[in-house]
């Protein structure tokens, strides 16, 4: 990826190639495919400024649910995505290292993210019930979270990676990236729908 971008216009015509290609092989799921996630995921970093000045490598960690089999298996499952996603790739110069995290409790998980350094977040499903929890570590350590859902950004989470219809979809409560420290490119907004954050998000 490195230090050049593309336009939002010729960025966005290669995201619907991308996902005709990779939905064609996976007609059934009901959200994107876990490649064009990755995918998604990987080139939307470049597009939070901050990344370019923090050191390398990118640690992006995929959270999960421990002790929940569905959970831990899409967590692995994403993992694999991920690390074939970044493979060869930079982000503004840096490599991208991928972790998988447990999730048991807020302490935990802040213990956890602050010693691997992480500086991205994806959450799988079955932390729905703590994505409000899950929000706060992440705007206290400045980590930029992901999810694959609207109703996770609306309680806290920052970037949804969905689809509508039969086209890919960026969703983003820019209130809970901007209390994350994102400094995101006005490309990436232009190519994104914005999300409200619920009355009760902290």
């Amino acid at each position: 990826m490195g230090r050049r971008r593309s336009s939002p216009g010729a960025w966005l015509t290669a995201l619907g190639l991308m996902f005709v290609l990779l939905f064609s092989q996976a007609p059934r799921a009901e959200g994107l495919p876990p490649n064009l996630r990755a995918s998604l995921l990987v080139r939307i970093l470049a597009y939070d400024r901050r990344m370019g000045v923090r050191p390398p490598p990118l640690t992006i960690a995929v959270l999960y649910r421990e002790g929940n089999a569905d959970s831990e298996g899409q967590g692995q499952e994403f993992t694999r995505a991920l690390e074939l996603a970044s493979r060869g790739r930079s982000v503004l110069g840096r490599p991208v290292r991928i972790v998988r995290v447990g999730f048991r409790d807020p302490t935990q998980l802040r213990d956890d993210l602050s010693q691997a350094r992480v500086v991205a977040l994806y959450a799988c499903e079955g932390l729905e019930a703590d994505t409000t929890s899950i929000a706060r570590v992440t705007r206290q350590l400045s980590i930029l979270s992901f999810a694959g859902s609207r109703t996770e950004l609306e309680q806290g989470l920052a970037i949804g990676l969905g689809r509508q219809g039969n086209s890919p979809i960026i969703l983003i409560q820019l209130a809970a990236a901007r209390a994350e420290g994102a400094d995101l490119d006005a490309g990436l907004l232009s190519l994104s729908q914005l999300v409200e954050p619920a009355r009760s998000t902290p």
